[in-house]
């Protein structure tokens, strides 16, 4: 072990480890860091609205059957005038009764039948809808907002996002809730992992007036977007990848407008959330190579901020890789090989600072980077989002005490699944509905307007307080 060739390969591996991938990760991980440490900045409120702007609300669903009509009525039951919004739905090769249930709560649909399995993606589906909103109704809205097709939203969400319209914004994300997040502590820590991000990271971009990440459901775009490019974004990430193009081929930032609540289901297995980042990962993974890089290099162009922060936050996904791969077998590496020289050969090596063998001071280091980053840090970090975030959780801080004991857990999937996903293809495969129950603010809609040919709308009555309870209903997974 004492070979001047071994000596050599270990210092070029010390070199590359502690002087190239730490300081990568200490950017990474440190911007991060940041946003927790300014939790109490507050994000940008908008100003009501001086008009009340046209939307068109978008629905991209494939057999959801047990939810398209839940989600259409809490729509439907919106503060916001009903004249000035109607609900299309794209059912997408669908083989259930999609499209009648949508059609009987309310909405215009128009029906999408392509036998090429590549093209089963939401962004071909929205490809199709926009086509056929431009055809029939050009011109007719300023600004569309997604949903899909198991999202709920509170009775204000539209008025919200039409405030930040109003005040020119042309793209942006609400604030990512949990229908279900107490209902084990799986879809806690799923639905914890939004709210985090949200409460965090997103907040702090609005304060200072910079763009974030469109994830998780709800987005509000501008219809000139459309108009100019129709939906661009076919990939399985679509949502993302429309934060990307709009950046840097338009220089539209995605802002985040706090009191626009939407509500997702969360998995509620290991197994389903498994293969819903394995899912992510590989569009993800290819949209860095592709517009996260381009966001690099238009940072130095541009000079703002936002292009460099969407490439950090886009770049979590070769980081997971590298921390899945390169860091267990580099640390393996060192250990075994100073524990060799140390206790074999009788050739130890000590830190200069320390004092401590080498073999010694690794060890130490592993066990304090261990406790630091996924347990002092990431349990700290839940704990304080759901203090911070008490009154808007559908649930007690008390039941969530687990789900913030056990969120370290969910890093360890999450950069599993990830690196997995990004080398293999996932396959899709029937899931079952989560039983959720919560109840949403209710509204009186007002008279309804004609809606472009969809059934004659529900009555208010069955439009207010609507509470989703879904069925333990299997149904096949894909990207809508």
């Amino acid at each position: 072990m004492d070979n001047p060739i071994w000596v050599k390969i270990n210092d070029i591996l010390v070199l590359i480890n502690d002087n190239i991938l730490m300081t990568i990760l200490g950017v990474v991980f440190g911007i991060q860091i940041l946003y927790i440490l300014l939790f109490f900045v507050r994000a940008k409120v908008y100003p009501k609205a001086k008009a009340m702007h046209k939307f068109g609300i978008v629905i991209p669903a494939r057999n959801e059957k047990d939810v398209i009509a839940d989600t259409i009525k809490c729509i439907l039951a919106s503060d916001y005038p009903r004249d000035k919004f109607d609900i299309y739905v794209v059912a997408d090769n669908c083989t259930d009764n999609t499209a009648e249930l949508a059609r009987a709560a309310g909405a215009t649909v128009f029906e999408r039948f392509d036998p090429d399995p590549k093209h089963h993606k939401a962004g071909y589906a929205l490809k199709y809808l926009f086509e056929k909103i431009m055809e029939e109704h050009p011109g007719e809205y300023e600004a569309f907002i997604k949903f899909d097709a198991d999202n709920l939203m509170e009775r204000d969400y539209i008025s919200r996002m039409n405030d930040a319209f109003d005040a020119g914004v042309k793209c942006a994300r609400g604030y990512s809730n949990s229908k279900n997040i107490d209902q084990n502590v799986v879809t806690g820590i799923s639905g914890l992992w939004y709210i985090r991000d949200c409460r965090f990271a997103s907040n702090f971009r609005s304060a200072i007036g910079q763009g974030t990440m469109l994830g998780g459901a709800g987005m509000m775009f501008a219809a000139e977007i459309i108009e100019k490019h129709g939906w661009d974004c076919l990939s399985a990430s679509d949502d993302t990848e429309f934060t990307m193009r709009r950046l840097n081929q338009d220089k539209i930032k995605t802002m985040y407008v706090k009191d626009a609540v939407v509500y997702e289901d969360q998995p509620a297995t290991i197994k389903e959330t498994f293969k819903r980042y394995m899912r992510m990962a590989r569009a993800l993974n290819g949209l860095f190579y592709t517009q996260g890089i381009k966001s690099f290099l238009l940072f130095f162009v541009r000079w703002k901020w936002t292009y460099l922060d969407m490439f950090i936050t886009l770049m979590f996904i070769p980081i997971c890789v590298l921390m899945c791969i390169w860091l267990p077998i580099y640390y393996i590496y060192i250990v075994v090989y100073h524990a060799l020289r140390e206790f074999k050969y009788g050739i130890p090596m000590y830190d200069a600072q320390t004092g401590m063998s080498m073999f010694w001071k690794y060890i130490t280091t592993i066990g304090y980077a261990l406790a630091f980053a996924f347990v002092l840090a990431f349990i700290l970090q839940a704990l304080l989002a759901v203090i911070l975030e008490r009154k808007r959780l559908k649930t007690t801080v008390k039941k969530m005490i687990p789900t913030v004991l056990l969120f370290p857990a969910f890093m360890i999937i999450y950069a599993a699944a990830i690196t997995i996903g990004v080398f293999k293809k996932p396959k899709w495969a029937q899931v079952k509905r989560n039983v959720s129950k919560i109840e949403v603010s209710s509204a009186q809609p007002e008279a309804a307007a004609t809606d472009g040919g969809a059934s004659p709308p529900i009555e208010a009555a069955d439009a207010a307080a609507i509470v989703a309870e879904e069925p333990q209903t299997p149904r096949v997974e894909t990207d809508e």
